[in-house]
């Protein structure tokens, strides 16, 4: 069930239809190479988010661009918020979801960039009591792709990348624009990388073209495999978390103990 295409009693009945299950799609708008649309991240995580509840009953919020993507910021159409709007616009879209009645919130990222800031933006949802619980859909992005794929890098915009948007739209890919050679990381950033270092610049360091693997090869018939397993994996997420009140409970009782911080191993 798709949120903008409800009427307001379709809503009301849908919260309840989709067991109070809400999922939040959430990509950005920056380049994929040459060939690919800008929004591919955002139009992916919601396609598989729909895909996913038409088979497990589930309310998808509109197309979600307000990731984070600091690292595209030095090319053409990039559209990068400032940390602090990006925190607080997600917070307040979960508000309004549990606002709604929805007890149950799954962020699910197409975009790389938010494998840091949805983990975080999770675990600060503990800092104060709240009617719903907000979960990360950790999925695997490309399960199984080594099998399917023809080139070595699995990058951005790569084969698997682009095997997907062929798959999903391919009116938007632009294939004869393709870069005439494959593009591997770059290695500029290894000596601090392998070093166990995280810089501000660790993800430029190996795309600073915002591409990295070889795109050519990519076919709609490896992408519809990809996207299938992803649409799978996020079936299975859902089921499991409708089934979920250990995390609500475990919420309650980390809340409670923190009011009045107590040292566990010594007995009154």
């Amino acid at each position: 069930m798709r949120w903008e295409n409800l009427t307001m009693p379709d809503f009301a009945r849908a919260v309840t239809d989709c067991d109070g299950v809400g999922i939040i799609p959430i990509g950005v708008l920056e380049p994929h190479s040459t060939h690919m649309p800008l929004g591919t991240d955002m139009f992916e995580s919601h396609w598989i988010a729909c895909k996913a509840a038409e088979r497990e009953p589930a309310l998808v919020f509109p197309q979600y661009c307000w990731g984070v993507n600091h690292e595209a910021m030095h090319l053409p159409g990039s559209l990068v918020i400032k940390r602090e709007l990006v925190f607080a616009l997600l917070a307040n879209v979960c508000e309004e979801l549990g606002r709604h009645g929805f007890k149950k919130i799954i962020l699910l990222s197409g975009h790389g960039g938010n494998r840091h800031f949805l983990p975080l933006f999770v675990q600060t949802q503990l800092e104060t009591p709240k009617d719903y619980c907000v979960y990360f859909g950790d999925l695997p992005h490309w399960r199984g792709s080594e099998a399917l794929m023809e080139t070595k890098h699995l990058g951005h915009a790569c084969e698997a990348e682009t095997s997907i948007a062929l798959h999903l739209h391919p009116e938007l890919v632009k294939m004869e624009e393709l870069p005439d050679e494959p593009s591997p990381p770059d290695t500029r950033g290894n000596a601090v990388h392998e070093a166990g270092g995280y810089s501000p610049t660790n993800w430029y360091a190996k795309y600073p073209r915002m591409y990295v693997g070889d795109g050519r090869p990519g076919t709609a018939e490896k992408g519809k495999i990809l996207v299938e397993r992803r649409v799978d994996d996020l079936v299975e997420l859902i089921r499991v978390i409708k089934t979920d009140e250990t995390t609500g409970a475990m919420i309650r009782e980390f809340q409670g103990a923190a009011l009045r911080p107590v040292n566990p191993w010594v007995q009154d």
